[in-house]
Formats: C-alpha cells, structure tokens, sequence
C-alpha cells in the first residue's frame, strides 16, 4: 500500500511538474512501442556505460526507489553505473500506462546478471516501474521503482 501512494504522488507530481516545464510538446501521445524503445535504449546505455546517454535520458529531479525503501537520486546513479558490469539482462512482459501527453508509466520483468562493485556476480530478477515525463523536448526517467527481487546466483 505504502508502495502505490508513493508511486501514486510521483505520478501526480512528475505529471503536474511536466505540464509547467514543457517547452515543446511531444510529437504525439506515447505508443506502446516508443515507450519498450525508450526503456529497452536506457539499458543498453547502462550496459555499454554511455553516461552522456544517461543524463540525458534521466531527469535532474529522478528518484529510485529501492525494495526496501531507500532512495537515490540522478548523482547516485551516475556514480554507481560505472562500477557495474551488466553481462546480460532481458526485460518482458511490458505494460505501458499513459499519463496524460507528457508522461507515462511502464512496468516490467526483468532478469539480470551484474558484475557489483564488490566484484561478486549476481543473478536477479526483478518486476520494474519506471515513470517517465516529457520535458525539455524529450522523453526522460523521472522514478524508478524496483519490486520484488528474487536472486538466483550469487558466485
């Protein structure tokens, strides 16, 4: 319950925040499609560690929300990113939610092997939010929020 009034406020909020600071508005409402392309393009930019990619697909104002409630914003995630390996990851089963024009929420499973920090490999999978909002004449991650995890290695 705690989990859907706090994606619930971010959704109001990024909404409302994103009607205000909208310069341009997008092409046309979010498709199914361009919203898996937008997540799926995000991954690929964490695994191959293209952090100009990254700020630019990640608001100022992002939040993840981790499974135990602790947060962490944009400056966490461009510093964590690069002291992670994703050797393999796949992501299903998506279900895309518009938002009004400016903002849209997509939920899905993912299955991930990282290399961590620590040097340890671990396999996860994960069921994943992501909210993201139009602003600044692109679609950008404004909350994430990860669900259940069920690791299944750790070497």
């Amino acid at each position: 319950m705690k989990f859907h009034a706090l994606l619930g406020l971010a959704l109001l909020t990024g909404y409302s925040f994103a009607q205000t600071q909208a310069a341009t508005p997008p092409p046309r409402p979010i498709t199914y499609d361009q919203a898996v392309a937008n997540e799926k393009n995000l991954f690929a930019a964490d695994q191959k560690h293209d952090m100009d990619a990254i700020k630019s697909m990640v608001a100022d104002d992002f939040i993840d929300v981790n499974k135990d409630g602790s947060t962490e914003n944009k400056a966490d995630l461009l510093k964590e990113i690069p002291t992670l390996k994703l050797l393999h990851y796949e992501q299903q089963n998506f279900r895309v939610v518009s938002i009004g024009p400016y903002a849209y929420s997509i939920s899905y499973d993912s299955d991930a092997t990282v290399i961590g920090a620590d040097g340890q490999e671990k396999h996860a999978q994960n069921g994943l939010n992501t909210v993201w909002i139009w602003r600044d004449g692109r679609w950008q991650i404004l909350l994430h929020c990860r669900g259940e995890q069920k690791i299944l290695t750790a070497k």
